[in-house]
């Protein structure tokens, strides 16, 4: 069987269009045909799931959606992110060869034509994207800082492209002429631009380079064995070579499970049209199922209380359903679903929560009765979500495995929280199969992780956040003595303010001042109505009237006991329904269970946004909560080294190295981010990365992002936990053995065509991964291109004497600090092309592995020319054609003489080939057959022939939209 037997998930945000579904069906249609084509007869899509927001209206055949389905969207349509306009993207985040996140469409890219055709074929973009999100391929065009336009490679410059047999021309863009060079370096004009050949182009690959063109249909394959239409450019410096190590697409594919068995094709005239499904979301239903074994008798039932007091009070939204199941012999409701639209309603929800504990532990009854709980009122609503809070093992039938299953069959998710490290370690299991997340609780007084582990059970419901989530400011635990109060603060940003509360859990009673911007007091005695005092569950909350006021408030905290161990959450909810509003998400790897290796690491990820336009400069902090010892606190960083695949997209990351960790057993990992007023900033323009338009050359794709800074702000969130196995019990120090992390920019700058001479330069790593500091660099040079990537390298690669090249390389910066190196290549003859890497080596001789490659030749021309001139013109023609080469051979006769004179020359005096000196301003040159005019001055470039396109039944679709009679 060839065919991925899966069904995908795609999110509508609360639209006004339902049109946007016909054509979203129409679209997949053909991108799963067009997806059997790229994948040589084995892959296509069996089925979709459309959500459908809460507000449309209902139709008969939409079914109820599960949360399950809310939070796993493939693909969400969904209003622009200022950092791609209306350009399909994915967002990656992992290295080559894993899956990213998400693919986001805009409503304009499925109802607007002119934008549709931007990007060429709809069907073929999304095949683009689906390899991005699915195979964890990458671009195979420049689109960030790391890559280039060109490179130098056997005396000529050649654009970046894949693959080779790609054709077209290299212009300047502004002024559609000839390039120039630069007088020493020989290196092209800024403007200089690739355009490629739109009708009628040999090149068949690749889908991840140019997908617009009309002859691509192929991804690339290996250059080595492949056909040479579809050979894989390794030496273009692009994103797919840099991060996936030199290997084209069709290599990464093969090692991912959607073809890793070998296939025979489907027949060509396999039916590839998926079958469509449309659920609507649903008001959400949970039930909080709760363990009260005796193992839970004392403190531990009343911090889960309270706990659990704090989630009812400030997280639920209102209008969602709860309901509270206890758990130790057996099970027991304690309260029904209840639809929660008052204050009251909660309150009457936490006078349920137990207050005793006792007996055995069946987490199997729990699950069971937390199910009959989610059903009770409608067999015919299937789904809703448990949180399981327990702390022990498993010693009374039925077990948690017995209902598993069934869980699953009804579409429950169930999310996790270990109290404690002798929890049931099943209880991960069960989360991951469900679709849920675990969460662990030390029990320590200074933990917050427990509240913060409820809080995220609703924030990570659904990649489209509703208006009514409260999204958590800070989170904190302290223990406050009678003569030693407790004053803190957060900060309020624009963007929120709305239904604002502060809630105290505490074991003895406190009192609370709370002041803010405007000289604001609130007290007990000065706002009653705003204070929410229970003492039997030991919480108070407090409510900040109105819309709180944008800048920093502060709380003091005082006990007349001797002790009281508090817990504090500040949660607030959007300023503005439809407004964008900065908010955090972070995540664990999938497999987030490790077996202690000295090796071993394990990334953290986090994203902070703004609606969906990254935040770039933000403080993240990821506190990781260990076993037997304090917390350990980890910087995370978007800058593209080490765990961080992509510099500037808002996603920071980090490693959890195998000296961080402190033995066997569950750590929790807690984020915390702040925003710095002038030096945290949002992206509201650019294109970070996107698939290729057609209005966009192959060099021109990047463009510098257009940011705005934002004001000071706060965010806390949980990762989740992970758990370590065979952490060795002596006491000796772990073993280093982690290397420095791969040097992914390295570039060059300032290759003097004359003497040689050039400058390297690149971006420190550290000596463990990306943390430290380095002891040294190894540079790296060879002939051939497959003794760096296929064969591996030795350690005497470098025959440079130059005293001050090796002492540069003895002395690494810290890790995210810019380093340069000088040397000379003068022996470098004119057609020789050479290639070179750094590595980093640490102080117990761990080396990193081999940089990015880059390519050095003396190039003094460009690799590809201008097309032929065409035939037929007038003899001013002719003359005005040759007057540029005749004034170029009389330069450089000119230049010989001044040889004699200078030892400095340059002999980039014919900056083009004869037959390509096209620059003569009176005459126009009709390129339209690349989509692109060339009249001696900047022109748009020409709209693309839609009617040239096969679009297999697709051409009609314009034409008959205002005619269709659909349901939607």
């Amino acid at each position: 069987m060839s065919v991925v037997n899966r069904t995908y998930l795609v999110n509508v945000r609360d639209l006004s269009n339902g049109h946007v579904l016909f054509l979203l069906q129409a679209y997949l249609t053909d991108t799963s045909k067009t997806l059997f084509r790229a994948t040589r007869n084995q892959l296509y899509f069996r089925e979709f799931v459309i959500v459908i927001p809460e507000t449309w209206k209902g139709l008969d055949y939409y079914e109820n959606a599960l949360d399950v389905q809310l939070d796993r969207a493939q693909i969400i349509i969904d209003h622009a992110n200022p950092a791609y306009g209306d350009a399909p993207y994915v967002k990656q985040y992992a290295e080559c060869g894993q899956p990213g996140l998400y693919i986001h469409l805009t409503p304009s890219y499925l109802l607007d034509d002119d934008v549709i055709h931007k990007w060429g074929q709809p069907e073929k973009t999304l095949v683009h994207e689906w390899a991005h999100l699915r195979w964890g391929l990458f671009d195979e065009y420049p689109i960030d800082s790391q890559d280039a336009e060109f490179y130098r490679y056997n005396g000529a410059w050649q654009p970046t492209r894949c693959s080779t047999e790609v054709e077209g021309s290299i212009l300047n863009e502004l002024t559609s002429k000839q390039c120039s060079f630069d007088y020493f370096t020989g290196k092209p004009e800024k403007t200089c631009r690739f355009f490629p050949r739109m009708k009628s182009n040999q090149a068949v690959a690749s889908l991840m380079f140019m997908q617009y063109l009309e002859s691509i249909v192929e991804f690339c394959d290996d250059p080595a064995t492949a056909a040479r239409p579809m050979r894989h450019n390794y030496l273009a410096p692009n994103r797919q070579n840099r991060l996936c190590a030199y290997r084209s697409s069709w290599e990464v594919m093969r090692k991912h499970d959607d073809f890793r068995k070998a296939r025979l094709p489907l027949p060509d005239s396999t039916d590839t049209t998926p079958v469509f499904r449309y659920v609507q979301v649903q008001p959400r239903k949970r039930a909080l199922v709760l363990d009260t074994s005796g193992s839970m008798t004392g403190s531990s039932l009343s911090v889960m209380m309270r706990a659990a007091s704090n989630y009812i009070l400030s997280c639920v939204e209102t209008g969602s359903k709860l309901g509270i199941v206890q758990f130790n012999t057996n099970a027991t409701a304690l309260s029904p679903l209840q639809q929660i639209n008052t204050e009251t309603d909660r309150q009457d929800l936490i006078k349920s929560l137990p207050r005793q504990a006792d007996g055995k532990t069946s987490i199997g009854a729990g699950l069971e009765k937390g199910l009959q709980l989610l059903n009770a009122m409608d067999e015919k609503q299937p789904g809703g979500t448990i949180i399981l809070i327990t702390d022990g093992k498993e010693n009374e039938r039925p077990f948690l495995g017995d209902f598993q299953q069934q869980l699953q069959h009804k579409g429950v998710v169930v999310h996790s929280l270990a109290y404690g490290q002798r929890a049931e370690q099943t209880i991960a299991h069960l989360s991951k199969t469900t679709g849920g997340k675990t969460f662990f609780y030390s029990g320590r007084k200074d933990s917050t992780a427990l509240i913060d582990g409820l809080a995220a059970t609703v924030a990570t419901e659904g990649p489209v956040r509703r208006p009514d989530t409260p999204i958590s400011l800070v989170t904190e635990a302290r223990s406050v003595f009678n003569n030693t109060p407790w004053s803190g603060s957060f900060t309020m940003d624009s963007t929120l303010g709305v239904d604002t509360s502060l809630t105290l859990s505490y074991s003895k009673p406190i009192n609370v001042t709370l002041t803010g911007p405007g000289d604001v007091i609130i007290t007990r005695d000065t706002h009653p109505d705003q204070f929410k005092l229970d003492d039997d569950s030991g919480v108070i909350k407090i409510i900040i009237p109105r819309v709180a006021s944008v800048g920093r408030w502060q709380y003091y905290v005082t006990t007349n006991e001797s002790q009281s161990d508090v817990v504090i959450s500040v949660q607030s909810k959007p300023r503005q329904a439809d407004g964008d509003v900065i908010q955090i998400a972070s995540w664990l790897p999938e497999d987030n269970s490790i077996t202690f290796d000295p090796k071993q690491k394990l990334a953290v990820f986090a994203e902070v946004t703004k609606g969906r336009a990254p935040v770039l400069g933000a403080d993240v902090i990821a506190v990781v909560e260990r076993p037997q010892s304090a917390s350990l606190t980890i910087p995370l960083y978007d800058s593209g080294m080490g765990s961080d695949v992509i510099k500037d997209d808002g996603v920071y990351a980090a490693y959890v190295l195998a000296r961080d960790l402190m033995g066997d057993g569950r750590y929790n990992i807690k984020i915390r981010v702040q925003g710095q007023a002038g030096s945290t900033k949002v992206v509201v323009g650019g294109r970070g990365r996107a698939s290729m338009a057609l209005d966009v050359t192959a060099s021109g794709a990047r463009q510098d992002l257009v940011t705005e800074t934002v004001e000071q702000f706060q965010r806390v969130t949980t990762a989740g936990e992970f758990r370590v196995n065979g952490f060795p019990e002596t006491k000796d120090p772990v073993p280093d053995l982690m290397a420095p992390s791969r040097i992914t920019d390295l570039r060059v700058n300032n290759f003097d065509l004359d003497n040689g001479s050039l400058v390297l330069q690149w971006t420190a790593v550290g000596g463990d991964m990306d943390r430290g500091t380095a002891a040294r660099y190894t540079l790296h040079l060879a002939t051939d291109f497959e003794q760096l990537v296929r064969s591996g390298v030795n350690e005497s690669v470098w025959s440079e004497t130059d005293v001050r090249v090796q002492e540069s390389l003895l002395h690494p910066q810290p890790a995210g600090t810019s380093e340069s190196l000088t040397l000379s290549l003068s022996h470098l003859g004119p057609n020789d092309t050479v290639f070179l890497s750094v590595r980093a080596v640490d102080e117990s001789g761990n080396a990193g592995e081999l940089s990015n490659i880059v390519t050095l030749s003396r190039a003094r021309h460009l690799g590809v020319p201008m097309e032929p001139v065409p035939s037929g013109h007038s003899v001013e023609f002719y003359l005005k054609l040759l007057l540029p080469p005749v004034a170029t051979l009389i330069l450089f006769l000119g230049m010989i003489a001044v040889v004699m004179i200078s030892r400095r020359r340059n002999k980039m005096a014919e900056t083009l080939e004869p037959d390509s000196a096209l620059s003569a301003s009176t005459f126009s040159l009709d390129l339209s057959h690349m989509n692109y005019r060339c009249e001696g001055q900047y022109r748009p470039r020409c709209p693309e022939d839609h009617e040239t396109w096969s679009r297999d039944g697709l051409e009609d679709l314009s034409r008959s939209r205002e005619s269709l009679d659909y349901k939607f």
